[in-house]
């Protein structure tokens, strides 16, 4: 679900004109070096000044959610003797100490912003987080509170399916986004009209 949300959401930033670029890999250090991946960067002329809007976007899409979209912190893991994704109910101090380091991980560190400036150095990014289902809304709240513009996936499929003159295209996500306008176009005089032809 992951690469066909992102799939779509890559063409919904196409269609307003941004230039993108998915998957973006950097190296990660600290206690859990390694690497780490920028979901999607997108840049487009400013309609108000010479600059370019810059975002960088990250992405969770899940219809049927079973746990959080933040995972535990190590210090909550350990103190609570719980697993990374447990479902365990949260504490409202709980949830805003894992909301804080997951919006920490995603968009602030020294390697995102590095990431970020080898892609396109001097911009002054917008940070968003597209969602799915949430099985915590309080949790989309406090990440809406740091800074991070929150729009929810079904915005995205309602303005890929509203879009009369899409402009430009991407081309992984263009037939999908065509696919699901067709049906947004169709069903209902479908349902209406049930001529079935053997």
């Amino acid at each position: 679900m992951a690469l066909l949300a992102e799939t779509l959401i890559d063409e919904w930033l196409n269609r307003q004109g941004f230039f993108t670029v998915r998957g973006i890999k950097h190296d990660t250090s600290g206690k859990n070096a390694g690497v780490g991946e920028i979901d999607l960067l997108g840049v487009r002329p400013s309609r108000h000044s010479d600059r370019l809007d810059a975002w960088h976007l990250e992405a969770q899409v899940s219809f049927r959610p079973v746990g959080y979209i933040t995972p535990w912190t190590a210090h909550l893991m350990e103190d609570l003797k719980v697993k990374r994704n447990s479902a365990k109910q949260r504490t409202d101090q709980q949830r805003q100490e894992c909301v804080q380091e997951w919006v920490e991980k995603k968009f602030l560190t020294k390697a995102k912003n590095n990431a970020r400036e080898r892609a396109w150095e001097g911009q002054s990014w917008k940070f968003v987080f597209v969602h799915g289902v949430a099985k915590d809304q309080r949790e989309i709240h406090e990440i809406g509170k740091r800074g991070i513009e929150v729009i929810p996936f079904a915005k995205v499929l309602k303005e890929l399916c509203d879009l009369e003159k899409p402009g430009l295209t991407g081309a992984a996500g263009t037939d999908i986004a065509e696919l699901i306008r067709f049906f947004h176009e169709e069903a209902e005089p479908m349902a209406v009209d049930q001529t079935y032809l053997f």
